[in-house]
């Protein structure tokens, strides 16, 4: 029985990774094919296989695509706008949640509560009420009104509180006792062994910031200020719309993704001895 079990769920997992990576390798692969190639082979199992006798011309698309859009620019402007939200969305909300594990904070239990209704709502539900601040602010079309809004968020502190909550009292404790004052004990104790916390909050913060389209939009007025997100969408709708050149946006904008989770997922899913708290 525990065999059947163990090879049903081996079944389900392939399953779901077929379904799940056929789409990349499609986009990847007719990303190096014509127009016409694409058109002629869609809905054949031949559109999933790169035609290995023209390798020579596999990068004509990203070329075209390079030298009809300014594609190396928003591709920078997503490369900084990310660093940007990464960093600081780390910084401001592990010592939001390290003071909230750590720290006897006045009606503490009412902000956690807080904290957890905070999530239940969406960034799109308050959309139009941050774009006000921002605009009072005069920081429309710049990098700190598509930052600031993302930087604070409920969800990672909590995610934060709860691990830092894991940290023995008795090495807090003792690191007091040698002298270490509270920003010692953050940087040297706290944050070394929360690395699967840092880069789960990490990448969950950048496929975000890296994805989104709606408020870029919104808070940039000037198109060389716009990210790789919007900057597919804009070229999928100037024409005359190439097929392949589309695929070859889409495939540099996946690129980044998935090298992020194949190096960051040993620190995502570590195990015990690996993360410092037992």
């Amino acid at each position: 029985m525990k065999t059947f079990i163990r090879l049903a769920k081996l079944l389900l997992l392939m399953t779901f990774t077929v379904l799940f990576v056929f789409p990349t390798v499609w986009m990847f692969v007719n990303s190096t094919k014509s127009v016409a190639d694409i058109t002629n082979e869609m809905g054949t199992i031949q559109s999933f296989i790169p035609h290995f006798s023209n390798i020579g011309s596999w990068l004509d698309p990203y070329k075209e695509m390079f030298g009809r859009f300014q594609f190396s620019v928003h591709f920078l402007n997503s490369v900084f706008y990310s660093f940007v939200i990464v960093f600081g969305s780390l910084l401001v909300n592990s010592l939001a949640g390290y003071a909230l594990a750590m720290f006897n904070v006045p009606f503490k239990k009412w902000i956690t509560g807080l904290l957890l209704i905070l999530i239940i709502f969406p960034f799109q539900s308050v959309l139009i009420q941050i774009f006000i601040i921002i605009n009072d602010m005069n920081l429309v079309n710049t990098v700190w009104g598509l930052a600031l809004p993302h930087i604070g968020s409920a969800f990672n502190i909590f995610l934060f509180m709860v691990f830092f909550k894991k940290i023995p009292k008795e090495l807090r404790e003792s690191a007091f006792m040698d002298g270490a004052s509270e920003w010692q004990v953050f940087t040297r104790i706290a944050v070394p062994i929360s690395k699967p916390i840092f880069m789960t909050v990490g990448i969950l913060v950048f496929v975000g910031s890296w994805n989104d389209y709606v408020w870029p939009l919104m808070i940039f007025t000037e198109t060389d200020k716009y990210p790789l997100a919007v900057a597919v969408n804009i070229m999928n709708e100037t024409k005359p719309v190439y097929l392949n050149q589309v695929m070859a946006g889409l495939t540099i904008t996946t690129i980044p993704i998935l090298l992020v989770y194949i190096f960051g997922q040993k620190y995502i899913m570590p195990q015990n001895s690996s993360s410092g708290i037992k």
